[in-house]
């Protein structure tokens, strides 16, 4: 069934103000002392130090913290989830951050996939300490692009493949790969129902392997689902979403019968990318063209509530390529400007926007 996504709102909201930390640097890891310095309403400028913000491209929430990847500076950078305000940047050899490429939490610990040098890197959310660099030949790291947890398992998206490592002992679980699978540019992997689900851009196809056994269960593809260039995968507790970056639409279906259950079709979903579940709504984001957008979708019945770009105020999109949920605050990671957005998860409305100075 194809619903048609409805109220398109173009709004105009007023700013909070943000409040900075100040800087305080010691080896490795730069930590955060008492507030000093003040920031322009809604907006991280004029602050005394930098966020080192370098093609941030993901991002997860610890607690009252939220953790964004820098590809271009190999680095994570720590935010204040609450205000915005700056906490620490995270850098240097103990870390063995390489082309971060993404993040995910589990626990109380990070794991990020370094594209670059084909490897994991764990540390510590509570006191930013370095546990462990995973890689080696065994592992099958190829590319590393996207992360996914079910219990204390990690999965690790590569280039044609899965890497299951075990997220106590970063010990090697088991590996999925093969033709049978179908593995085809991938560019989202969740897990859910048991199952682990790969949305395949260059393929129209979505792979599920069962988690437990790796072994392969279907493909999805074709009619009725018609994937089109398929980029990002969420779960929203009951079902998965997709977007489809061809036919600028998003495609729900059941994880446990498989069975397609909506497709939205908006002309105002353009090159729809990556893709989030928080707070009761799923957010889709639309990453290039010189105004991208966030749209804010209610799960059942599906229906796009409202979409914001840059003409709705100054959110300062810029080539999006990330979404997280903090309460009721959603983050979007720009890679092009080298900054967050804060929005209003029910309203959308603006509340601040983060950079360097």
């Amino acid at each position: 069934m194809r619903v048609r996504g409805t109220a398109h709102r173009r709004r105009h909201h007023g700013i909070v103000a943000l409040a900075a930390g100040s800087l305080v640097v010691a080896a490795a890891v730069t930590g955060v002392g008492p507030a000093a310095a003040q920031g322009t309403a809604g907006s991280s400028r004029g602050q005394a130090h930098s966020y080192a913000f370098d093609a941030p491209d993901a991002a997860a929430v610890v607690g009252s913290d939220l953790f964004v990847t820098n590809h271009a500076n190999n680095s994570v950078t720590e935010v204040n989830a609450s205000n915005g305000s700056y906490v620490a940047t995270l850098s240097g050899k103990s870390f063995g951050f390489d082309g971060p490429a993404a993040i995910v939490a589990v626990g109380g610990d990070l794991f990020v996939a370094n594209r670059s040098d084909n490897s994991l890197s764990e540390f510590k959310a509570s006191d930013r300490q370095p546990v462990r660099t995973i890689h080696g030949a065994t592992y099958k790291f190829a590319y590393p692009g996207a992360l996914a947890s079910s219990g204390q398992d990690l999965f690790v998206l590569n280039a044609r493949s899965i890497t299951e490592v075990a997220t106590g002992s970063g010990a090697l679980i088991g590996t999925v790969s093969g033709s049978v699978f179908g593995f085809d540019r991938p560019t989202g992997l969740t897990v859910a129902d048991g199952r682990i689900f790969v949305a395949n851009s260059a393929s129209d196809a979505v792979t599920v392997v069962n988690a437990t056994t790796r072994a392969f269960v279907a493909a999805l593809g074709g009619s009725p689902f018609n994937f089109s260039t398929p980029k990002g995968i969420a779960f929203d507790g009951t079902n998965l979403w997709v977007t489809n970056q061809g036919d600028e639409s998003v495609t729900e279906f059941s994880p446990t019968t498989l069975d397609e259950l909506t497709v939205l079709v908006s002309g105002n979903l353009p090159m729809v990318g990556p893709i989030t579940y928080g707070d009761g709504y799923v957010f889709a984001v639309s990453p290039p063209g010189s105004s991208p957008m966030v749209s804010q979708i209610t799960p059942s019945p599906a229906t796009v509530n409202w979409m914001m770009c840059n003409t709705n105020g100054p959110y300062l999109f810029n080539n999006p390529q990330a979404l997280v949920v903090a309460g009721t605050d959603l983050w979007v990671v720009n890679e092009g400007g080298n900054s967050l957005t804060e929005m209003e998860t029910v309203t959308g409305a603006l509340i601040r926007t983060v950079d360097n100075p």
